[in-house]
């Protein structure tokens, strides 16, 4: 949670006045307490994310799919959340703008961390 603030103030300070350069770019979210994490590579243009590919995983860097989803309601919950959230992204163009879906907020925040991470490479 830490590195997530940091790297949002970085973004928050330094974005303000010089903005992003186009082109894609890729985050990672630093592993929660099971160890899985979340990778994204967004597309900026105009200093907005024109495009996104978000992906989750299990610590055993598997990503998860139909036979995690099948595992449990609250995995077929957080695997329907990454489209979901991929949409999001898209339509506003910027994180700050994204909600977070019930029972999914784990994603939610690796998300967030990843974006971050990602939007820093594009200073």
């Amino acid at each position: 949670m830490k590195k997530l603030f940091a790297a949002a103030m970085l973004v928050l300070l330094t974005g303000c006045s010089s903005g992003y350069k186009d082109g894609t770019y890729t985050g990672q979210s630093s592993p929660d307490e099971e160890g899985d994490y979340a990778t994204v590579q967004i597309t900026v243009s105009e200093n907005m994310i024109t495009d996104c590919d978000f992906k989750t995983f299990e610590s055993n860097g598997e990503e998860k799919g139909e036979e995690y989803a099948a595992s449990s309601k609250e995995a077929e919950t957080a695997v329907a959340s990454v489209a979901e959230y991929e949409k999001q992204l898209v339509q506003t163009g910027d994180i700050a703008q994204v909600e977070a879906i019930s029972g999914a907020t784990i994603n939610y925040n690796q998300l967030n961390e990843a974006v971050y991470d990602a939007l820093a490479k594009a200073q």
